[in-house]
């Protein structure tokens, strides 16, 4: 059954794969434009990277709490006792929901002074770089909670994030595994 994080993390994998080519392509026109004199120099290049750049960090990070790869979720359980996972890893849950609540409240609060301000190389309303973070921030939210619902029913802590992880694992010949995208 597809459910509503499933979607969600869908369309945050196509969102991070556009951003990132994007920001390839950005970053390689304004290194090539540097050196071939018939390719003009563009100001507005540093600025759209530097965009693309905020959204990657803070949809990634959402991403990797989805699939359970988050650095807190994965290296800490991993150290200590079977019987002490579970609590651990609801403690840790707790605390990447008040970080996850922190950073929507910040991130709206610092989005709203990019309104009235508007980039001076491109002329993109700051507002859209400053607003990834509440939108990352809501995403790590959701799956936190999704992470925490899934750990009291009794999933175990390893599994959780790892049929993601195996679903969006491409082969050597390029080809997607069995299951993406269905």
């Amino acid at each position: 059954m597809v459910t509503a994080a499933d979607r969600l993390y869908r369309a945050l994998l196509v969102a991070v794969t556009v951003l990132l080519a994007a920001l390839t392509v950005v970053v390689s026109y304004q290194v090539i434009g540097r050196y071939v004199p018939f390719i003009p120099r563009a100001i507005w290049t540093e600025e759209i990277s530097r965009l693309c750049l905020e959204w990657l960090v803070f949809l990634g990070a959402a991403l990797a709490i989805r699939r359970n790869e988050h650095f807190i979720i994965d290296v800490i359980p991993s150290k200590v006792a079977t019987r002490f996972r579970v609590p651990i890893q609801l403690v840790i849950l707790v605390l990447l929901a008040v970080a996850s609540i922190a950073i929507i409240v910040g991130g709206f609060a610092f989005a709203e002074t990019g309104l009235g301000r508007t980039s001076t190389t491109s002329g993109i309303t700051l507002s859209w770089a400053f607003a990834s973070l509440p939108v990352a921030g809501l995403c790590m939210l959701f799956f936190v909670v999704e992470l925490a619902v899934r750990t009291l029913r009794g999933e175990s802590v390893e599994e959780i994030g790892a049929e993601l992880i195996d679903e969006t694992a491409v082969t050597p010949e390029g080809h997607g595994i069995e299951g993406v995208g269905e």
